[in-house]
C-alpha cells in the first residue's frame, strides 16, 4: 500500500446534503485536493430518520445512491455522501449506536469508496408528554436547544409531526398542535436526528470523512489507484483454550475497489476463551 499524493489537485466533488453536513465533510476531503461543491438535493426521498420516508435498500447502497444523484445533479464526475444508522447495538441491544458511512464515488477512475465511524454517544432520546408537562429533565438531558427536536402523535399516526424544533416557543406550539390531533391526547417528543440538529451525530460524521480522506491518500499497490483499503473483516479467530470459532476476527482483507486487488492478513492471536460461546456460554 502506497501513500502519496492524490490525482485530484482542486478537482471538485458534489455534496448531497440540505443538513450542513460540509461542514464535517468539506476539510478533510480539501486535505487530499477535493473542493466540496454542495448541492441541495431532496436527500429525504432516500429515507428519514422520522420514519415517514422508508429508507430502500441498505446504508451502503443508499449512501452511494445519494452520492451518485449528487454529481449528476452537479454535472460532475465525482460525488460523495454520508448516511447514518441509528438503533441498538447488534452485539449488545441495550445499547444504542450511532454508524456512520460516508460513500465517495469518482466516474472517471471507475472508483467507488465506502469509509465508516460508529460511536456510542450520539444523544438519542425520547419521551410522551402532554400540555403542561415538566420536561425540564429531558431538555437538558438531550442538551435543547443545541439538539433539536421532533414532536408527533402520541397515538402511533405518522401523518403528523413538527421537525426541526430548536426553541420553547417552538416546541410549545408543537407541543399544543399535535396533542390537540392525537387521539390519545399525548405527544412524543423525540431527538431529531439530521446532521445540522443534532451536533453529537455531526462528530462521528467527521470521523468517518477523516477516515474517508485517509483511505483516499492511499494508492493501490497494483493499479496506483486511489482508495486501496479495508474491505472486510474474516471473523472466526480460533478460541485459545478449545479451539472453537469465535465473532472475532481472524483476518482483515484490504483491495482496491477499481482493480481487485486483495491483501489478506490473519491475526497473529488466538481469542481468549472469555469470547468464546462454548467456554464461556
Amino acid at each position: 500500500m502506497e501513500t502519496s499524493l492524490t490525482p485530484w489537485d482542486g478537482a471538485l466533488v458534489a455534496l448531497a446534503t440540505r443538513h450542513g453536513k460540509e461542514r464535517e465533510i468539506a476539510p478533510p476531503l480539501f486535505g487530499v485536493g477535493l473542493v466540496t461543491r454542495v448541492v441541495a438535493l431532496d436527500t429525504d426521498r432516500f429515507g428519514t430518520f422520522a420514519g415517514e420516508v422508508p429508507r430502500q435498500g441498505s446504508a451502503r447502497d443508499t449512501v452511494l445512491a445519494k452520492a451518485r444523484a449528487g454529481l449528476i445533479a452537479a454535472g460532475l464526475p465525482r460525488g460523495v455522501a454520508s448516511e447514518g444508522t441509528l438503533g441498538p447495538y447488534p452485539d449488545l441491544p441495550v445499547l444504542t449506536y450511532d454508524h456512520e458511512l460516508i460513500g465517495f464515488v469518482d466516474v472517471e477512475l471507475g472508483l467507488v469508496v465506502v469509509e465508516e465511524a460508529m460511536s456510542f454517544e450520539t444523544v438519542v432520546a425520547s419521551t410522551r408528554a402532554r400540555v403542561g408537562d415538566d420536561l425540564t429533565r429531558f431538555l437538558q438531558r438531550v442538551d435543547f436547544p443545541a439538539q433539536g427536536l421532533i414532536v408527533r402523535r402520541g397515538d402511533g399516526d405518522l401523518g403528523d409531526l413538527v421537525k426541526g424544533i430548536v426553541t420553547l416557543e417552538q416546541l410549545k406550539d408543537a407541543l399544543f398542535r399535535i396533542s390537540g390531533i392525537s387521539t390519545d391526547g399525548e405527544v412524543v417528543i423525540e431527538t431529531d436526528q439530521r446532521a445540522h440538529l443534532c451536533p453529537t451525530r455531526r462528530t462521528v460524521i467527521r470521523e468517518a470523512a477523516d477516515r474517508l480522506a485517509q483511505r483516499l491518500a492511499c494508492r493501490c499497490p497494483s493499479c496506483s489507484c486511489p482508495g486501496f483499503g479495508l474491505l472486510e473483516h474474516e471473523s472466526g479467530l480460533p478460541c485459545r483454550a478449545c479451539g472453537a470459532e469465535t465473532s472475532l476476527d481472524r483476518a482483515i482483507v484490504e483491495g482496491c475497489s477499481r482493480c481487485g486487488e486483495r491483501i489478506r492478513t490473519p491475526i497473529a492471536s488466538l481469542a481468549d476463551p472469555t469470547q468464546c460461546a462454548f467456554c464461556n456460554p
